[in-house]
């Protein structure tokens, strides 16, 4: 009550996020949090093991999702950097949570992502083929020889196992070719990673994930 007083008198907005949170609301939020964790949200879909992350699962996009929900929290997006080249894409953003009772700035969370993250900047190589050249060469499973596979745009021939042709050809990762094909993705993973960072910072939700 003194605290609302004293805002009121300087003329300053009182919402339930102009005070420290009691240890009773504080235990309530995370035992809320363990909860929703056991009873809504899935291993795999809201969460997951990440190798070399650490023992604690890791709060993925519709996990994070599920927790603004449970907290009224909308998410703002704002583009902080970005680089659009030709060879290079990278934008960093910064994910704003706002209560959407009371429209205050709860917390933000920073992400970024470039094209020069492995899985953007290579792609496995292909064989060609020898016939047609399109990268549609497959090892047959039933006597060891090399097809053009006509479903993925192959020309169907057929080839022996020994063809020097083939396993001269290298398979050793090459640059992605089409490098902007990955532009949106690329976007929608920092945005990703911003909205993680911002749920974590706002829930405090760390010491679970």
């Amino acid at each position: 009550m003194t605290t609302d007083i004293a805002l009121r008198r300087e003329g300053a907005a009182v919402t339930p996020y102009s005070q420290p949170m009691t240890v009773d609301e504080l235990v309530g939020q995370v035992t809320l949090i363990q909860q929703v964790m056991a009873r809504v949200m899935k291993s795999g879909v809201q969460y997951g093991d990440i190798p070399r992350t650490g023992d604690k699962p890791t709060l993925l996009k519709p996990g994070a999702e599920k927790l603004n929900l449970t907290f009224r929290l909308a998410p703002k997006y704002l583009v902080v950097t970005s680089t659009e080249q030709p060879d290079f894409i990278a934008f960093t953003i910064e994910c704003e949570l706002r209560s959407i009772a009371s429209g205050d700035l709860i917390a933000s969370g920073m992400g970024s992502c470039s094209s020069r993250e492995s899985k953007y900047a290579w792609r496995k190589g292909e064989r060609i083929c020898p016939q047609c050249g399109a990268p549609a060469i497959r090892k047959s499973k039933q006597d060891g020889g090399w097809y053009c596979w006509s479903k993925i745009s192959g020309c169907g021939a057929k080839f022996s196992g020994q063809d020097r042709r083939i396993i001269d050809q290298t398979t050793a990762r090459v640059a992605n070719p089409d490098l902007w094909d990955q532009h949106n993705t690329i976007l929608k993973m920092a945005k990703k990673r911003a909205l993680v960072a911002a749920v974590l910072n706002g829930t405090a939700a760390s010491d679970i994930f």
